[in-house]
Formats: C-alpha cells, sequence, structure tokens
C-alpha cells in the first residue's frame, strides 16, 4: 500500500512540473502556444486567419530567405510581398498552403532576391477575398536586408 501511496504521489508531482514548465514556457514566449513563435497574429476577419512564423521581426534577411507559417484561408492560397519603408513595392509572390484537417495549414516560400536599393522593409503575407479581391489578414513584419549579398536575381 505505501508503494502504491508514493507511486502516485511521484506521478502527481511530475505532472505539476510538467505543467508548470509549460506554463513558464509559454509566459516566457509572451503567446499561448509555445509551439509555433508566432511573429504576428492578425484579428480573424471572420474569413481567413495567418500566423506568421518566418521571418522574425527586425530580422537580416539574405537572399534567399524563407516566408512560412500558418494559414486557415478559404482558398488554399497566400500572397507574399516583400516592401521598402516607403510603401514601394520589390517582390511579390503566392504560395498555395498544404491543406490539412485541423483548420490551419503550413506554407512555405524560398524568396530569392538582391537587396542593393534598400537596407529595411517589410515582408507581408496575406489573403484576397475570392469575391472582391481584397487583401484579407494582413500580417506585416519589418525587416532588415543584407545589402552585401551577391545572390543573382530571380523568380
Amino acid at each position: 500500500m505505501a508503494i502504491k501511496i508514493v507511486t502516485f504521489f511521484l506521478l502527481s508531482l511530475a505532472l505539476v512540473g510538467c505543467t508548470q514548465e509549460k506554463d513558464d514556457i509559454k509566459s516566457a514566449a509572451g503567446q499561448g502556444d509555445a509551439s509555433i513563435p508566432v511573429v504576428s497574429e492578425p484579428q480573424n476577419d471572420g474569413t481567413s486567419l495567418i500566423r506568421l512564423t518566418s521571418p522574425q521581426e527586425n530580422q537580416i534577411l539574405k537572399s534567399p530567405f524563407l516566408v512560412a507559417g500558418e494559414a486557415a484561408v478559404p482558398d488554399d492560397m497566400v500572397f507574399v510581398r516583400v516592401k521598402k519603408p516607403n510603401g514601394d513595392i520589390l517582390i511579390t509572390e503566392q504560395t498555395r498552403i498544404s491543406k490539412t484537417n485541423d483548420g490551419f495549414s503550413p506554407f512555405g516560400i524560398l524568396i530569392n532576391f538582391q537587396f542593393q536599393s534598400t537596407d529595411k522593409g517589410f515582408v507581408e503575407v496575406y489573403t484576397k477575398g475570392s469575391d472582391t479581391g481584397d487583401e484579407l489578414s494582413l500580417v506585416s513584419v519589418p525587416v532588415k536586408f543584407d545589402t552585401s549579398s551577391q545572390t543573382s536575381v530571380s523568380q
């Protein structure tokens, strides 16, 4: 009987410790889900939602760089653009999300570009309304560009 009590006590202690560690990780990350470092989570407009995991805010980007995250969008397509601080668009791309059953589906695209004209800007990800073509669930992350990159321009 004493062995059962000690075993139960140790299991309870282990479970409480694991739960506390997970809560500590969430608190340190400043977010509810410690498994995905969400850079920005826009307000849900009722039709879509995008979570951007890469690039991170103020990250220095060198070509090629990854734009990735998760999305719950009706048409399985996300659009990516890179802009200068003044709003000039440098790059526009699009990619399909890998549809999963749980609502959010991963996406990722490698962007190749030689940043010679600016050393900072924004990476934006959004979806478009199927009936209007309006931009929905825009996520914008300020980034810096490695202007010393010698990669050739493509895409």
